[in-house]
């Protein structure tokens, strides 16, 4: 999963982006990520997201905390229905 991994946040204006905007940021990935897998059960996605957050999640989340992010990208993240549309997203 990406979730983060290489995506720049939006550049120049907004804001710092905080630990609770870059936590909703990972979440949102995650099940994203997963439906493009065709995991789509409630649980599964919360068992998975929950797996990858032990193993990565802090990392991913504390590279995003303090970067630049502007409230449409974060608008952007929330209306995602695909992996690639994160990305375009956090450009």
């Amino acid at each position: 999963m990406l979730l983060l991994g290489g995506a720049p946040l939006a550049a120049g204006c907004g804001h710092p982006a905080s630990r609770d905007e870059c936590e909703a940021i990972f979440k949102r990935s995650a099940e994203i990520e997963l439906r493009a897998q065709n995991i789509v059960d409630p649980k599964l996605v919360e068992e998975r997201t929950a797996a990858v957050r032990s193993a990565r999640g802090n990392e991913l989340i504390d590279r995003c905390v303090g970067r630049r992010i502007t409230d449409a990208a974060l608008s952007c993240v929330r209306q995602a229905t695909t992996p690639e549309q994160v990305d375009r997203c956090l450009e």
